[in-house]
């Protein structure tokens, strides 16, 4: 008895952290987003570009955003959405950011988390969750088995480290967007290779004219 009235307490939380699933959208629904508490676990999250990430997903992560005009890294330059450990339920702490080293490396999703953006205005009346929600993702090295020295390295490197803001992430390029929206430079390219092909019999003009009211838009933009 007392089992059954213990599994019926943490049913409603249980639901809420394993089958809530978000999207961009809803994120930024001020509606939606005040039915959500700071650091609620989501099951899944379907970005602005239409990438969907769930628990168990692997992810890669790309080079460090920096502001200088030389792209060049220096030693000390680190991520600015990325950073080391676990930042669920943590206040009052100075986080340490990734250091830029470990773009290329990846992550297994362990567990993905909401918070209400800061309210930066002067209305001392209003509420924290009336703002739009960012998402954030805690994630860990894939586990694999120890052959080489180089293996080995890995493991003694930083193995656990969340994500803050997956959006800003991916619109950075710290994290590898694999729905990235091709840039006009992209498209043309794209656009001459296809017509290469075409012309050597390798693409059907059909196929050509169907990929170039695809691209159009995006060169003319």
């Amino acid at each position: 008895m007392i089992k059954k009235i213990i599994f019926f307490l943490f049913l409603p939380v249980f639901a809420l952290t394993q089958n809530n699933s978000l999207t961009y959208e809803q994120a930024n629904d001020i509606n939606h987003a005040m039915t959500y508490k700071n650091n609620t676990v989501i099951s899944s999250y379907t970005t602005k570009d239409g990438f969907t990430i769930n628990v168990g997903d692997t992810l890669t992560i790309g080079n460090a955003e920096i502001d200088r005009k030389n792209d060049k890294y220096m030693l000390k330059d680190v991520f600015k959405h990325i950073v080391v450990g676990k930042t669920k339920g943590v206040t009052g702490k100075e986080f340490t950011y990734l250091p830029h080293q470990y773009a290329g490396t990846k992550g297994v999703v362990q567990y993905i988390f909401v918070k209400h953006e800061k309210y930066d205005g002067y209305n001392p009346l209003k509420n924290r969750k009336e703002m739009p929600l960012y998402v954030n993702v805690f994630i860990k090295n894939p586990t694999k088995e120890r052959k080489s020295i180089k293996d080995f390295t890995e493991a003694l490197s930083i193995s656990r480290k969340t994500i803050v803001d997956i959006e800003k992430a991916l619109a950075s390029g710290e994290l590898i967007n694999p729905n990235q929206p091709l840039t006009r430079e992209e498209a043309i390219k794209k656009l001459k290779e296809s017509q290469d092909l075409m012309e050597l019999g390798l693409l059907s003009k059909e196929e050509f004219e169907k990929l170039r009211d695809e691209l159009t838009p995006i060169i003319l933009q």
